[in-house]
């Protein structure tokens, strides 16, 4: 049963490498913590409205420019993926995630009913 979803966001042209990067990353080391059902998805910036109301992702990791750009919901954990990408520098991105995986769904969806 997945519990946990997290939404890689890249932009144009990227051919998606560094978004299925970070997604990767961020299971491998969550896995490492003991988080196993994590579902991960990417996608491009204009597919970015679309995918957060149909799949309400518990946190967003962008490998692209500034949080702020993104136009998110207020309580939506968003989190710098670079480093993921890099592998430099990614435990403080990683431990933000865990702790907001702890936290209630930004948008009270109740993660144990998810199918």
């Amino acid at each position: 049963m997945v519990r946990y979803r997290i939404l890689v966001v890249t932009g144009v042209g990227t051919g998606g490498w560094t978004s299925k990067m970070a997604a990767d990353r961020v299971r491998e080391e969550l896995g490492k913590r003991g988080i196993k059902n994590v579902e991960t998805k990417t996608c491009k910036v204009a597919d970015l409205k679309i995918i957060l109301d149909s799949w309400m992702p518990d946190a967003v990791i962008t490998v692209i420019g500034r949080e702020s750009d993104l136009n998110l919901p207020e309580n939506l954990p968003v989190f710098n993926g670079v480093s993921l990408v890099s592998g430099v520098g990614m435990e403080p991105v990683i431990d933000g995630i865990v702790e907001a995986l702890k936290k209630p769904h930004w948008a009270g969806i109740d993660r144990d009913s998810r199918a």
